[in-house]
């Protein structure tokens, strides 16, 4: 029986080869002999080397296709689903920078419609998750305009008397000053 064995076994390997068509000869050939080994190997354990027995021994190690889709490894979309795959961050560009910067001073530049390109800008890219896009959208339109101003406003002083002028009876002179008033 031993024609018949060597007839499935050559079979099994003919297949093998076939679908391993796509790959470079070098490595379909080093494939093909390490599987014919393991064939070779399995097969001398056998008892009976009676077609069945050479038909579970080829099940056992699996099917061509399956072997050659396993050499050739995942596939793209597969790959990027691997925990060992490198994600690469969105990196800042012109888009982020211009969105920060709008939506931090563009109420001192443009008045709201600087705040309002900033928004548009973060909202445009995809460096932002969304949470970080909804806080940049409640940023008060003018940012740091309002804080900075409010500031200013705190800090400074102006003080106002009424003193008696020579040509404007009751008139008012102001005089503003720095802090610490």
């Amino acid at each position: 029986m031993s024609t018949r064995a060597d007839e499935l076994i050559n079979e099994y390997l003919d297949r093998l080869e076939e679908e391993l068509a796509d790959f470079p000869s070098t490595r379909r050939r080093e494939l093909v002999q390490e599987i014919s080994a393991h064939i070779a190997e399995a097969r001398a354990s056998l008892e009976n080397e009676d077609e069945a027995s050479i038909r579970n021994l080829l099940d056992r190690m699996g099917d061509p296709a399956d072997i050659a889709a396993e050499a050739a490894g995942p596939p793209p979309a597969e790959a990027s689903r691997r925990p060992e795959a490198i994600v690469q961050e969105p990196r800042a560009g012109a888009i982020e920078i211009g969105a920060l910067v709008l939506l931090l001073i563009g109420g001192l530049v443009l008045p709201v419609i600087g705040w309002i390109v900033g928004v548009v800008l973060l909202w445009v890219s995809s460096a932002w998750t969304l949470p970080q896009k909804l806080l940049g959208t409640l940023v008060v339109p003018g940012g740091l305009a309002l804080p900075i101003g409010l500031g200013v406003l705190a800090t400074s002083s102006a003080t106002c008397v009424q003193v008696p002028l020579p040509a404007t009876p009751n008139a008012m002179a102001c005089s503003s000053g720095g802090s610490g008033g």
